[in-house]
């Protein structure tokens, strides 16, 4: 059953979306007030797992039940799997060049990438990235399942292919990189084993962002500015606070949300009711590394601009729901 915590959680995240700022900070007030706390173990990563003190709605599973999922399936590396050919599946989701970008270093200092927006020999600065990254994303020359990844063309340990070269990526990765935040790296048999770990549907972090939000809007600047900073100091990241007020706070927040909420289905939906999708997300393309005997290789993983026009802020009425009922007009933006 929900309990008042998740009710007040979900509460302040619908309120963002209302534009409501009042009462998403005054919700996520009350879970504050619950006893939640930010994971303290040295690790980010167990802010997702069962039991977690951060998670606030959890769902779930249980292999000796078999109330299982497919994540695992879906999301691993290929090499994580018996050498089958093509039933093979994983490697369904691979994160972007531009969302390791994203990551700021250790310091808490935007990263200069423009030496692997071409073709370099040079080792990228993996490991000056803040600790997020390593727990959010397996790249070349990390340790996955006591393996060390190469992610590169004709890789052993996570292998390359250009995008659209399949009709399906068999394990392997168009861009250079593999999913690792919500995996389950315990879990060996990916091929013979289904997965059981928990789903965290909202978390105290959230909340902590959410209210910061909140109170951003409502011009308090300082209140804002500790919330965020609070989700930043936490154990096992300990990035130092920012303290940016007006537009760019909001850059700020926006990019410490996209990388503490990283994959936990948030981004999309976030630059949707912030109204930016239009503009970031339009005439706009996504890139990866190819790894080829250790040059690196800056590539387009789209083959064509992806679009965002302003109409899409509206969904369209359905046409069967307008055959349906003769009192229903689309929206205009659908006409």
């Amino acid at each position: 059953r929900l309990t008042s915590g998740a009710a007040y959680a979900m509460l302040s995240r619908a309120m963002l979306y209302a534009e409501r700022w009042d009462d998403a900070r005054i919700a996520a007030e009350e879970v504050m007030g619950m006893g939640y706390k930010l994971e303290e173990k040295e690790n980010y990563s167990n802010a997702f797992k069962a039991g977690s003190q951060e998670a606030i709605l959890q769902y779930c599973y249980d292999k000796s039940s078999t109330v299982t999922h497919d994540f695992d399936g879906y999301m691993a590396p290929g090499g994580d799997k018996a050498l089958d050919g093509n039933s093979m599946t994983g490697g369904f989701g691979t994160p972007t060049q531009e969302m390791v970008e994203s990551y700021e270093d250790k310091n808490g200092n935007k990263v200069d990438w423009t030496e692997w927006h071409g073709t370099t020999t040079k080792e990228p600065p993996y490991d000056q990235l803040e600790p997020r990254f390593a727990a959010t994303i397996i790249y070349r020359g990390c340790t996955w399942k006591g393996k060390v990844m190469d992610c590169s063309v004709g890789g052993t340990n996570g292998a390359f292919m250009a995008y659209r070269e399949q009709s399906y990526s068999y394990g392997k990765t168009t861009t250079g990189y593999f999913l690792r935040k919500l995996l389950d790296e315990k879990l060996i048999d990916v091929k013979g084993t289904k997965s059981s770990q928990a789903w965290v549907e909202i978390r105290f972090a959230e909340v902590l962002l959410n209210k910061a939000e909140a109170a951003y809007r409502l011009n308090k600047t300082g209140e804002a500015q500790s919330l965020m900073n609070r989700v930043r100091a936490r154990a096992g990241v300990n990035l130092p606070g920012k303290s940016s007020s007006g537009e760019a706070w909001f850059k700020d927040y926006r990019n410490e949300r996209k990388v503490e909420l990283a994959y936990e289905g948030h981004l999309f939906w976030d630059m949707r009711r912030w109204k930016l999708a239009h503009i970031e997300y339009n005439n706009y393309r996504c890139h990866g590394l190819k790894i080829t005997n250790g040059t690196y290789e800056y590539i387009d993983c789209d083959g064509q601009d992806r679009k965002f026009p302003q109409k899409l802020y509206v969904l369209p009425v359905p046409t069967s729901e307008i055959k349906n009922n003769a009192l229903i007009e689309q929206y205009d933006e659908w006409k």
